[in-house]
C-alpha cells in the first residue's frame, strides 16, 4: 500500500505543468471592461450608432438642473425681513394715484395721522419686523389685517369701461378679528373702503377712519 500511494503521487505530479496550472483546462480569455469587442463595434456601426453622440445624450441626460424652481421664487416673495408673510399681493396690485389718510383717533381725538399713498399694500399688526401700521394692543395679531391698493373696473349703462385705484381691507385670519363700520367682516376677503369708513383691530379702542388729503378735494 505505501508503494501504490507514491506511484499517485507521481501521476498527480506528471499531470500539473510546472507553474501548478492544469493543462488539461482551457480558460476563456479575460474581458476588458473598459472596451468593446470588434464584435460590438461593427455592430453599432452597422445599425449607424455614434459612440461620441451616445455618451452626449448620457452626459445630458445624467446633468443635475440647479435653475431656480417656481416654489423657490414664491418663497422668496413672501418673506420680509427673515419673516414668512401671510399676504401676496394680487396681479392686479397698483401704488393708488390719491393721496389717501388714515387718521387715528383715541376717544375725540386725532393720536397719528398715516399716509397711505406711497406704496400699493400696507400690513397691520404687531410684528415690529414687517407691520407698515403697528397696532400694540394685546388683542391685535401679528399679522391682522392688510390694505390693499388695486385696479378696479367698472361698467356704465352705456357700456364704457373705467378703471380706477381702490383700497380695500382683508382680515388675515386674526385672533380677534377686525371690523370695517362696526361690523365684523370675514377673514380672507376683500371689502372695498370708502372715504370716512373706520377700522377697528381686534378689542384695541382705536379708531382708524380713511380720508382724502383735502387740497385734493
Amino acid at each position: 500500500m505505501p508503494g501504490g500511494r507514491e506511484e499517485g503521487r507521481q501521476d498527480r505530479g506528471r499531470r500539473r505543468s510546472p507553474s501548478g496550472d492544469d493543462s488539461g483546462r482551457h480558460k476563456r480569455p479575460r474581458k476588458d471592461k473598459g472596451k468593446e469587442s470588434e464584435e460590438e463595434i461593427e455592430r453599432k456601426k452597422a445599425w449607424g450608432i455614434d459612440e461620441k453622440d451616445e455618451k452626449k445624450k448620457t452626459e445630458e441626460v445624467a446633468k443635475p438642473d440647479y435653475g431656480k424652481s417656481g416654489k423657490l421664487e414664491k418663497a422668496k416673495l413672501m418673506k420680509k425681513n427673515g419673516v414668512t408673510l401671510k399676504h401676496m399681493e394680487p396681479a392686479n396690485a397698483a401704488i393708488p394715484n390719491r393721496r389717501w389718510r388714515i387718521y387715528v383717533f383715541k376717544g375725540e381725538e386725532i393720536i397719528s395721522t398715516l399716509h397711505i399713498h406711497r406704496q400699493s399694500c400696507f400690513i397691520v399688526g404687531r410684528e415690529s419686523r414687517i407691520a407698515d401700521i403697528r397696532t400694540d394692543h394685546i388683542s391685535c395679531s401679528k399679522q391682522h389685517a392688510v390694505i390693499q391698493f388695486k385696479y378696479k373696473s367698472t361698467e356704465d349703462e352705456a357700456g364704457n369701461t373705467t378703471t380706477e385705484i381702490c383700497p380695500y381691507i382683508m382680515d388675515l385670519g386674526s385672533s380677534n378679528g377686525t371690523k370695517l363700520n362696526k361690523q365684523k367682516i370675514e377673514a380672507r376677503r376683500y371689502y372695498q373702503l370708502l372715504e370716512k369708513d373706520m377700522l377697528n383691530f381686534g378689542s384695541s379702542s382705536r379708531d382708524y377712519v380713511l380720508l382724502v388729503a383735502k387740497n385734493e378735494k
